[in-house]
């Protein structure tokens, strides 16, 4: 039989699960800000180094933090409206794992990137951790007030579709400027990583809204 305890305890497992990818999006958004701000001349920053770390960091911390789910699931029944909850997990667990790819290739690029890229860069990366931020309080919210948790989920999709805007124009300015073929390969993949996260965290806040409708009819 299911316990109230344990209830508790699994939705507390997914709130911290969803902290840790929002803070894996904040260090990503920092990360392209010290790039943002960063001279030609100078390649690496300690600060770089150290927000690209922090968002490897969390990327794991958050593949563990599902584990950690998963073993608690694999002995304890949830209840249909937890199950679903959780189903939330692995969607928001790719938001981290994005973070990650989009810090690793950043790094591969051994040549100055012009300001007005790594603006839109940022701007997108505002975007994303905007996003994210809703998704979170949104998931975090859900055991407590639906209305809230709507509030929230409907943030999302706006936001998106000016991440979007942004993706196009930044796509449009790596076809403008010249640079080597490796930095333009590795900025259109971040580009589109970064358009995919804020997708992602649409469809989540999408997935959300569609759990509340069908536990509220």
């Amino acid at each position: 039989m299911w316990r109230k305890k344990e209830e508790i305890e699994v939705r507390e497992l997914i709130n911290e699960h969803a902290r840790i990818v929002l803070q894996s999006v904040t260090a990503l958004s920092q990360y392209l800000k010290v790039i943002l701000k960063k001279k030609a001349e100078n390649r690496l920053y300690d600060e770089e180094k150290e927000l690209a770390e922090r968002v490897l960091a969390l990327e794991s911390e958050a593949d563990r933090a599902e584990e950690v789910i998963d073993e608690k699931l694999q002995v304890t029944a949830l209840p249909v409206t937890s199950s679903e909850r959780y189903s939330l997990v692995e969607k928001i667990d790719s938001i981290a794992d994005r973070s990650e790819i989009i810090v690793r290739k950043l790094r591969l690029i051994d040549e100055p990137i012009k300001l007005e890229i790594k603006q839109k860069l940022y701007e997108m990366g505002n975007y994303c951790l905007e996003a994210t931020t809703a998704v979170v309080e949104s998931i975090q919210l859900l055991g407590s007030s639906f209305d809230s948790a709507l509030n929230e989920a409907q943030k999302v999709r706006p936001i998106r579709n000016k991440n979007r805007n942004v993706e196009f124009e930044t796509l449009g300015l790596i076809m403008h400027y010249k640079m080597r073929t490796s930095t333009f390969v590795i900025l259109h993949d971040v580009i589109k990583l970064l358009g995919r996260l804020g997708d992602l965290t649409n469809e989540i806040a999408h997935a959300i809204i569609s759990l509340i409708i069908k536990y509220r009819s």
